[in-house]
């Protein structure tokens, strides 16, 4: 997918404008299709094809018309007819419907959406790997259950980001292959009623006319369940933005420290406390992560419609949400990560807080080497719980313990307490997850 990131590239797709040549695009592919198998004449299709121009369906004129009309389609008609010739009038929206057009109209504009999002989240992947790589080894306190475990890497923090990222891209990549099979021309019904007796074979040029692939024989128009997977995978997304988000939101409070949204210096944090620097982009990412969930469910719901065709929904207005919301969002995020400020002293200064505990299990497993493990656990526990009722350092603690300096030598203490003395598979994890999300050949 070749697109670039930019949420207001994604809003334009539903301005007035744009959204009035996408339905004449369709319109004039349409014509096209039909006249490649005889069912229009070709002088018709290549007069509809050329006045195929927004400009001359202005805003103003199709407000105008839709007030008496009250109906889009037939708004829009009405005006582009007053610059079409007698037979280009008669066969413009020859046999279609007005949920064809815009059923493929909104799949259209899924598909850009798609890809837009789509480079936001290479984008986003790109800055997250040169943070990775940055800080492979740079050690913070690894949480469990908002305690402190034991240590990893900020890479590897990062790279679990990628990782989801990475699937959320393939996410996109299998949803467009069913997008691409989504444009659509099957008349009132569905069942190709009106089209002439190449109605097949019509739809599938119409279809390639418009650059998508070969579309489903089956009429969607009442299922719309590729429109609720779009939403669907953009709430998965959404929920990683807001996962991410908070995770910074977290790290980069007072009392931890650890890292920093980079803001300009103009900005004000509070009204009232001058020293607050309040966090902007994260809290906009928890935001994405409620908002367009619940525009998706919306979706959702839109499966469930009565008999063939009808439809008790707003639909365009929805996905128009969801998709500028969900641009807007993996821009932020992408703007977010590359401007990430690392604090490794706060890291090191927080690992340090539990005055080596974070580290104990290396030591229970040095220990097991000579003794059964349950026991070294046990001893190792004990020991923990010595050195904080005494309020001795944990290596102070071990160095002082008869069962631990008949195998351990402080040297070996120092050594197992020691925060940088990294795992190499730790490292090696970091590399690898960064290699498998890099850009592949076709991309």
């Amino acid at each position: 997918m070749a697109s670039t990131c930019s949420s207001r590239e994604v809003a334009d797709l539903f301005a007035y404008e744009a959204r009035t040549q996408t339905v004449l695009d369709i319109e004039a592919a349409m014509a096209r299709a039909q006249a490649e198998h005889g069912h229009i004449p070709k002088s018709a299709a290549e007069e509809i094809t050329r006045q195929a121009r927004a400009e001359l369906v202005t805003e103003a004129d199709f407000s105008e018309e839709y007030s008496t009309v009250r109906h889009r389609m037939v708004a829009l008609l009405n005006v582009w007819r007053r610059s079409l010739s007698a037979e280009a009038s008669q066969y413009v929206h020859y046999g279609a419907t007005t949920v064809d057009i815009y059923d493929t109209a909104t799949i259209m504009q899924i598909n850009a959406s798609i890809e837009n999002i789509d480079a936001c989240l290479a984008g986003a992947i790109d800055a997250m790997s040169e943070l990775a790589l940055a800080h492979k080894s740079t050690v913070m306190i690894g949480r469990t259950l908002g305690q402190h475990a034991q240590p990893i890497t900020f890479g590897k923090k990062v790279s679990v980001w990628i990782g989801e990222y990475d699937r959320h891209r393939d996410r996109l990549s299998d949803l467009r292959e069913r997008v691409m099979r989504s444009a659509i021309l099957k008349g009132a019904v569905g069942d190709y009623s009106g089209l002439g007796p190449k109605a097949i074979a019509i739809e599938k040029s119409f279809a390639r006319e418009l650059g998508f692939a070969k579309p489903y024989t089956a009429d969607w128009h009442g299922t719309r369940d590729v429109i609720a997977e779009y939403g669907m995978v953009l709430s998965l997304i959404a929920k990683t933005h807001a996962r991410i988000g908070q995770e910074i939101f977290l790290l980069q409070s007072t009392d931890i420290g650890e890292v920093r949204e980079s803001l300009p210096e103009d900005v004000v944090g509070s009204s009232s406390m001058p020293h607050k620097r309040n966090p902007i982009v994260p809290e906009r990412l928890i935001h994405a992560g409620r908002t367009i969930p619940r525009l998706a469910e919306v979706l959702g719901d839109d499966q469930v419609n009565f008999y063939e065709r009808d439809n008790t929904s707003r639909l365009s207005p929805i996905v128009e949400d969801i998709s500028v919301q969900s641009a807007t969002a993996a821009r932020s995020l992408t703007r977010l990560i590359g401007s990430l400020e690392v604090d490794a002293e706060a890291m090191r200064r927080n690992i340090d807080r539990t005055s080596g505990y974070a580290m104990s299990q290396r030591v229970a497993f040095a220990l097991a080497e000579h003794m059964p493990r349950t026991e070294a656990e046990a001893l190792v526990k004990q020991i923990i719980r010595f050195s904080a009722e005494q309020g001795i350092d944990f290596e102070e603690a071990l160095n002082t313990a008869t069962e631990v300096n008949m195998y351990l030598h402080p040297t070996d203490i120092t050594a197992l307490l020691d925060p940088t003395q990294l795992d190499q598979q730790a490292i090696a994890q970091v590399e690898a997850v960064v290699a498998d999300a890099a850009p592949k050949p076709t991309e």
